[in-house]
């Protein structure tokens, strides 16, 4: 467009005339002046040894404008399906270290709204939660200035450990269910699924309202069943 401003006020000559003073390289008049040929915005002709370039009307520009709007709305709705089927696939991001799991429940108290529920499977080996060493220092501060409740099935070792809260709700896996010691933690909270393998300090949080959906399902069941 600078170039197509510039030729309406003078014309331009290749090879360059000189002096010729110009904020523009030679290879930019090279590569840009035959663009503006091909979409008609800019005519050519020959001058004895020079290439003679000279801007057509402006109001060429308002053609090229409804030509480009028109071929716009023709591509919009294959855009507009295209970017649909893009947000409905998953997201995975794959953390690691403590300060990775910290990212996770960080994640939680900061994405999801006021007063919402989150569902927690806790299945650690020692019975004992894993408090200051895995969470963020504004986690607690955070989860209850938004008033958010948790669901939890753990293990007995592990209830035993917990002080009760008005907040939380918590219910223990049988133990003829099986050992529920794996020392993985997993998460539901609005549209994403996390895991957490203390055993290696590494998280996983996925993206994706369908796979959120059909985990809340398992866990609630399971947890009315409890």
């Amino acid at each position: 467009m600078q170039f197509f401003h510039k030729l309406c006020y003078e014309q331009i000559f290749l090879p360059l005339q000189a002096p010729f003073h110009s904020r523009f390289s030679y290879n930019c008049y090279i590569k840009i002046l035959p663009q503006l040929v091909e979409k008609k915005l800019v005519t050519e002709n020959k001058v004895k040894k020079h290439a003679v370039f000279t801007a057509e009307p402006p109001n060429r520009l308002e053609a090229i404008f409804e030509d480009l709007k028109y071929e716009l709305f023709n591509i919009l709705p294959d855009l507009e399906d295209a970017y649909v089927t893009s947000t409905k696939k998953l997201k995975v991001r794959f953390l690691e270290g403590r300060d990775g799991t910290k990212r996770v429940f960080d994640d939680i108290v900061r994405s999801l709204p006021r007063g919402s529920t989150f569902y927690r499977f806790s299945s650690n080996t020692d019975g004992v939660e894993k408090k200051d060493k895995y969470l963020p220092r504004a986690y607690r501060n955070l989860r209850d200035a938004k008033k958010l409740e948790r669901q939890v099935i753990t293990n007995e070792q592990t209830a035993k450990q917990k002080v009760p809260k008005v907040e939380r709700f918590l219910k223990v896996m049988p133990s003829d269910f099986g050992a529920f010691e794996h020392n993985v933690t997993e998460l539901i909270y609005g549209d994403k699924v996390a895991f957490i393998d203390y055993n290696s300090e590494t998280a996983v949080i996925i993206e994706n309202k369908k796979i959120a959906d059909f985990q809340r399902n398992i866990f609630q069941v399971l947890y009315k069943k409890l």
